[in-house]
């Protein structure tokens, strides 16, 4: 028997995971926006939150440690990919002010 995991229980292991990251950033920015925006950021938190209640809670109790390394892994991406941005930025600021 192999170990492999079926096609959609990757899909859903990443799909929590980005979940997970997203939440991250989603906090990162709270208290920025508007109260409309305000009420549309807790309306996403509550459907996240809501569609992970309706999984089996053995499989995610099994896939915990794996959910939270690629979320772990996805957030380190996403600052990796910030700080390029910045640093881009950055770089185009300093190329306007010499012109």
């Amino acid at each position: 028997m192999t170990d492999k995991l079926p096609d959609d229980q990757i899909n859903l292991l990443l799909l929590l995971a980005t979940f997970k990251s997203f939440t991250e950033q989603l906090h990162n920015i709270k208290g920025v926006h508007s109260q409309l925006i305000k009420k549309r950021f807790n309306m996403l938190m509550n459907a996240a939150k809501s569609y992970e209640k309706t999984l089996d809670v053995g499989w995610l109790k099994n896939n915990e440690d794996v959910i939270e390394q690629l979320s772990d892994s996805l957030t380190d991406y996403v600052y990796v990919i910030r700080e390029n941005v910045q640093g881009e930025t950055k770089k185009q600021l300093k190329t306007k002010q010499n012109d």
